[in-house]
């Protein structure tokens, strides 16, 4: 059973949902995530799936800034949790978090080989791939309707 939540920097989870971002995210580029990385992160909105044991296995962070436009970044799912509808159900529940608190689109960067993800939750490309953290992105939006 996959349980989807918010937690904050101050919760033990946040540890944990550090560590899946630097190894899903950071490390497959010879990157590091850096205290400038997460410097703000208190700020923004940290939405997380918990397997039944209660481990971390997806994470994401949406930003709120006041405009109606929500923005999502550093989207990860543990390699073992992939597959199981588990990146879908965070989507879900990150869009249901944002027409809860008054958002009317999402916009995203999207690794060019996470498109077709982004495609089947319903969000579409914008523009033309560029570089983004030394890989090719794609600029990707939403528009949320009423929840059904």
């Amino acid at each position: 059973m996959i349980t989807y939540r918010t937690i904050t920097t101050q919760d033990p989870e946040y540890a944990s949902e550090k560590d899946l971002r630097n190894r899903a995210l950071r490390l497959p580029l010879g990157l590091v995530l850096s205290a400038a990385d997460v410097s703000g992160e208190e700020d923004q909105t940290h939405l997380v799936a918990l397997d039944g044991a209660g481990r971390l296995v997806a994470c994401v962070l949406m930003i709120l800034p006041g405009d109606g436009t929500a923005s999502i970044r550093q989207m990860a799912v543990e390699e073992t949790s992939r597959g199981r509808g588990i990146g879908a159900g965070l989507i879900d529940f990150t869009e249901r978090t944002a027409r809860a608190r008054g958002i009317h689109k999402i916009a995203l960067h999207a690794r060019v080989y996470a498109r077709g993800f982004y495609e089947r939750q319903g969000y579409s490309a914008v523009g033309e791939p560029f570089i983004e953290v030394t890989i090719p992105h794609i600029a990707m939006e939403k528009m949320l309707g009423e929840e059904n």
